[in-house]
């Protein structure tokens, strides 16, 4: 069976290509033919525009049943809240894994989004916990979205979605880090693998963190996370010559009680 997709797209071009087959059998002119064309084309875009409306309405249907009901969402409960069927969501995507892809996508371009607009000057333990702060807040929000990107295998077909997911909020630290260690006179190489590291070990704390929630609140594990990557961080500044302080906040080990 042809994608409904692949449908559309040759529907469209036949749509486009049929007035100038028939010039060219009847012998009108080209111009004649071009304007037809172009009222095609136009019939094209509005339904190119109708498409890309519709499949946003579909994502946005997508994530309210994974609020509702869950990271293990079905196929059934999105078609319920978008007030719509399955065989009307395949018109619009391949198959499931597509739409999964698609709210995979909106979810991490909100995570890449927030981070890119974390800013709080030269002072890297600050941006370090602006961004950490944030990221656990994203996740605090909306944490059945968070579960449903993690679990399934939505941007990298074969592989699992968290090396996708790791992947574009890595590219952003990598960035941001490549910056502070050029300004410390430091190869911004190292920024790649500290920013995976970074990403792996928050996104596994965080993901602990949803399934035992009464255990730390958000500020307490942003101090917390803060904390342990800022140990290593501040020895590669102290190496550079810059005077920062390593030493975690004040509380956010707490001493055993006597």
């Amino acid at each position: 069976m042809k994608n409904p997709v692949a449908r559309v797209t040759h529907g469209a071009l036949d749509a486009v290509a049929e007035p100038l087959r028939r010039a060219e059998r009847t012998g009108r002119t080209v111009a004649k033919a071009a304007r037809e064309v172009t009222r095609v084309d136009g019939r094209a875009s509005r339904w190119t525009e109708h498409r890309a409306a519709r499949r946003e309405e579909l994502i946005d249907a997508a994530v309210a049943a994974v609020n509702e009901h869950g990271s293990n969402v079905g196929m059934d409960q999105i078609a319920a809240a978008a007030n719509t069927s399955k065989p009307v969501i395949y018109r619009y995507f391949a198959d499931k894994n597509e739409l999964y892809r698609a709210v995979g996508e909106r979810v991490i371009g909100q995570i890449v989004a927030t981070l890119r607009t974390t800013s709080v000057g030269d002072d890297p333990r600050s941006l370090l916990h602006a961004s950490i702060d944030a990221y656990l807040q994203l996740l605090d929000d909306n944490p059945q979205l968070f579960r449903f990107v993690t679990q399934n295998r939505l941007l990298g077909g074969d592989q699992p979605a968290h090396t996708e997911f790791s992947g574009e909020v890595s590219a952003v630290l990598t960035a941001a880090l490549s910056e502070q260690l050029r300004a410390c006179g430091l190869d911004p190489r190292a920024a790649q693998p500290w920013a995976d590291a970074m990403v792996g070990f928050i996104r596994a704390a965080s993901l602990w963190w949803l399934n035992h929630p009464a255990t730390m609140t958000r500020p307490e594990l942003t101090d917390y996370l803060v904390a342990l990557l800022w140990g290593g961080a501040a020895g590669v500044y102290q190496s550079a010559g810059r005077p920062v302080d390593a030493r975690p906040g004040p509380g956010v080990f707490a001493a055993l009680p006597n």
